[in-house]
């Protein structure tokens, strides 16, 4: 088989960049070791004949419908389709009272308010200060190519919303939320919700992802009928501009 590359894996990173090589008209051949496609995408059901579908691991998937690849990618032509809970995160306690993350915010509020009422007062503050932050700097940097970083400190401490982000960002997630927030459990469901996106909790320069987390916009995604419908839809996409996903089997490969 001749190609222009080849692709070792096939979880969601790889068969976007895949898709995008063969939309180039680039030959490409992605090759993957398990039964199908996917990566952390991996979705199983259980018992067999049941319905039940289970994400084996990734589950969450925030705010994936507007990232620019998904829809330019046209994934939806393609069988892929989300919802996001207005539940949207929960932390059952031990006295079985529940810490509570809504896509409203006046209902995560209430919920904080009802463990403690300063706490809650300090999520407000936070997240009405961090919105313009998120808006106007955190999510253009994520859409463009990152500025040398002398001239990105520069130009954030030309503005208030900049320099309320450097003094956050020096901190790591467990210093600000030790600083800022007094209750066990708001502390624990703080970090506990930050790291679901796999941040280093101990790590300073990350201090800033707590109030971004909650000044968002972006909540969490559940793909229907499972994560790995995801990968289904990018395998379509994939196969549609001539690129196939090969199976390794006993040292042979063969395309599905």
């Amino acid at each position: 088989m001749q190609c222009d590359g080849v692709i070792l894996g096939s979880g969601h990173n790889a068969l976007v960049l895949a898709c995008y090589a063969a939309r180039a008209g680039m030959s490409i051949v992605v090759v993957e070791k398990n039964d199908e496609a996917g990566g952390g995408l991996a979705t199983v059901e259980h018992p067999a004949g049941s319905g039940f579908m289970h994400n084996t691991h990734s589950f969450f998937h925030r705010a994936i419908t507007t990232m620019p690849w998904y829809q330019d990618l046209g994934l939806e032509r393609h069988g892929a389709r989300y919802i996001e809970p207005d539940l949207n995160v929960a932390m059952i306690l031990p006295d079985e009272r529940v810490l509570e993350w809504w896509t409203d915010f006046e209902k995560t509020f209430a919920s904080f308010a009802a463990i403690s009422p300063r706490d809650a007062a300090r999520l407000r503050e936070w997240t009405e200060r961090f919105r313009p932050i998120v808006t106007d700097i955190l999510i253009p940097e994520a859409q463009n190519p990152p500025l040398p970083m002398e001239e990105r400190l520069s130009k954030l401490s030309q503005s208030q919303a900049g320099r309320l982000l450097l003094e956050t960002q020096a901190l790591s997630p467990i210093e600000f939320v030790m600083r800022e927030f007094e209750h066990p459990a708001v502390r624990a469901g703080l970090l506990f919700f930050n790291g679901l996106r796999e941040v280093d909790l101990r790590q300073k320069g990350f201090g800033h992802s707590i109030p971004a987390l909650l000044a968002s916009p972006r909540k969490a995604q559940m793909c229907a009928g499972g994560s790995r419908r995801l990968a289904e839809g990018l395998c379509a996409g994939l196969r549609g501009h001539g690129g196939p996903v090969v199976y390794a089997r006993g040292g042979r490969c063969a395309p599905r």
